[in-house]
């Protein structure tokens, strides 16, 4: 598992909070949250992001701003404020965790590929309950815009679903993506994006996940991870096999152009996450090739890390405010 990260890979979307007063900003306070896996375990990496710090009156306490969900063992877990210890679930999901998200506002939201397929905590990742009213289908993302609204996506069945009473029940897309999503990301102004390895590739959302369309210029080839940094700018990465394995949008994920120059993976390599810190700066990890890229350009162009990680990479994050 990642040391403890920064910030969210996609705007609001990730887990917990410590409610700790930012220092750039008085009236904004950052979040603590979970957002992608890095390297090849199954831990979702704590992140951290900012929220106006009127939206933070109720955040959880600060003893457990961490939480943690994965594929073995207790499959949930929460920790203490600076993430040095982890403690498992009391009351555990019971499925093969894919994803967890937070409001910020001490509701918690995982979801996993089989059994109950969402489950939700509103004691920081103490005890976890199932959905009364699951998804019907295989869940691979979900995300939040913290304002009550969360979207899920993954493959069978509907393909997306949205809930508005933090996880408890969920209505399925009344027009879904075409095939299967990998990652979803909002800006938390009403734009959401999902990427897959099929259909379409790219589709967006301006209701909330009710109904989704199709990108009328998709990525050349099949996605895994998406970003924006809420200003207008969204990077998607994924196989570079048949086209190439980064792209980037500036209509909300309507059009994607493919990356100048893209991260170096050699043949079936996948970049398989992004992030970005709001001022510029974006980084790429996959599991192959170079495993760790930059762009300080808005994912045109990209350049391998100098010094990378020792081992392939499934996510990352990075520290940012958010607008």
């Amino acid at each position: 598992m990642a040391s403890q990260a920064r910030t969210p890979t996609t705007a609001r979307s990730g887990n917990g909070s410590d409610g700790v007063r930012d220092s750039h900003d008085p009236e904004r306070r950052r979040l603590l949250v979970v957002g992608g896996a890095v390297g090849l375990g199954t831990w979702i990496a704590p992140q951290i992001f900012s929220v106006p710090a009127a939206s933070a009156a109720t955040l959880p306490p600060a003893a457990s701003p961490f939480v943690a969900v994965g594929f073995s063992g207790a499959r949930a877990w929460h920790s203490t404020v600076d993430g040095t210890t982890w403690t498992a679930a009391t009351t555990p999901p019971s499925d093969l965790m894919t994803g967890v998200a937070t409001d910020g506002a001490g509701n918690w939201v995982a979801v996993a590929d089989g059994g109950s397929l969402a489950w939700r905590s509103t004691d920081n990742g103490t005890t976890w309950t199932a959905a009364s009213t699951p998804p019907d289908g295989s869940v691979t993302s979900v995300a939040t815009d913290g304002a009550g609204n969360w979207v899920a996506a993954g493959y069978g069945g509907s393909l997306a679903w949205r809930s508005t009473d933090n996880g408890a029940t969920w209505a399925a897309a009344t027009t879904p993506p075409d095939d299967g999503a990998t990652s979803l990301a909002t800006d938390g102004a009403g734009n959401w994006v999902a990427i897959g390895n099929g259909g379409s590739f790219a589709w967006r959302s301006t209701d909330n996940g009710a109904t989704w369309a199709a990108a009328t210029t998709p990525p050349d080839d099949a996605g895994f991870g998406v970003a924006t940094d809420g200003t207008g700018n969204w990077v998607a990465v994924g196989i570079g096999v048949f086209g190439s394995p980064a792209w980037r949008s500036t209509d909300n994920g309507t059009t994607w152009t493919a990356a100048t120059t893209p991260p170096n993976t050699p043949p079936n390599g996948v970049v398989r996450g992004v992030a970005t810190d709001g001022a510029g700066n974006w980084v790429a990890v996959g599991d192959s090739g170079a495993l760790a890229w930059r762009s300080t350009d808005n994912g045109d162009v990209w350049a391998a890390a100098t010094t990378p990680p020792n081992g392939a990479g499934f996510g990352v994050a990075a520290a940012r405010l958010l607008p």
